[in-house]
């Protein structure tokens, strides 16, 4: 279990998305011995900011950054707080930031510490796979993957269990990122987390962690997420709920629309 983890959420305040924040702070306090949480926001009302604290439920430090320039650098507002609270406190040992829609429980916690073991050596990264319900219905559609996809056609990484393997989406995005010390050392103080890095937009910029630094040769990106081969599905202590399925019902859109179960050929 994670010793002590840092959480760091952005909420552009929206009186109606409070609910999904407090959805997924129930279980924060679940995820390591010691978590301590704080939020990234553009309001200064108190009033909304007590909003803010009663969906989380628990202890929470709040950060509204001044001078920030554009509205959509709120997302990076968190990189300051990271770093300073690596070089304060030796006793945190991971790091985690969240947009205020991404439910990560402690089974998504678990893999990630399960599966970081096994590649570590290869520079690799554990990753996750977001997540929508349709209207009416109970089966997981993947969010950011349009598409079924062969598992002939996709960079593959091997584990030491035959029936077990860790799959290389190119569509990596997550909506958060969780980093041990050492990767976190590596993504708040190197190139990752300059906001001009990476191929994605800038509010997006600021949840793709280790995702595009230093990829090793033959591979979309670090993130690589548990497949059970013998199975032919997603390990689902590998995927996360977008908790406002924003695409699973809006037909203008091809995301959220494939199955999780029909994802792998």
């Amino acid at each position: 279990m994670i010793q002590k983890l840092l959480i760091g959420i952005t909420v552009h305040f929206v009186k109606e998305r409070i609910e999904f924040l407090r959805r997924i702070a129930i279980h924060f306090q679940r995820l390591s011995l010691n978590t301590q949480v704080f939020v990234v926001t553009n309001t200064n009302s108190v009033d909304e900011q007590n909003l803010i604290k009663a969906a989380i439920q628990s202890h929470v430090e709040i950060y509204v950054p001044k001078h920030i320039g554009h509205p959509y650098l709120l997302t990076w507002g968190h990189f300051d707080i990271f770093r300073k609270h690596f070089k304060a406190d030796s006793d945190i040992s991971h790091f985690m930031y969240l947009e205020d829609d991404i439910e990560i429980k402690a089974n998504n916690i678990e893999y990630w510490l399960r599966e970081r073991e096994s590649l570590r050596q290869a520079g690799l990264v554990p990753s996750f796979l977001r997540y929508e319900f349709a209207s009416q219905e109970t089966e997981m559609r993947s969010t950011d993957v349009k598409s079924s996809i062969e598992l002939k056609k996709l960079p593959v990484f091997p584990n030491t269990d035959s029936d077990y393997c860790y799959i290389n989406f190119p569509q990596p995005y997550q909506g958060m990122y969780l980093l041990d010390r050492e990767l976190a050392k590596e993504h708040l103080f190197g190139v990752s987390s300059n906001p001009d890095f990476g191929i994605w937009g800038i509010r997006e910029k600021a949840a793709q962690g280790l995702t595009f630094a230093n990829v090793p040769s033959g591979y979309f990106s670090r993130n690589f997420v548990g497949f059970m081969k013998d199975k032919g599905l997603i390990d689902p202590d590998a995927l996360i709920h977008h908790t406002p399925n924003t695409y699973a019902d809006n037909p203008k859109t091809k995301l959220g629309k494939i199955k999780i179960k029909d994802l792998i050929i």
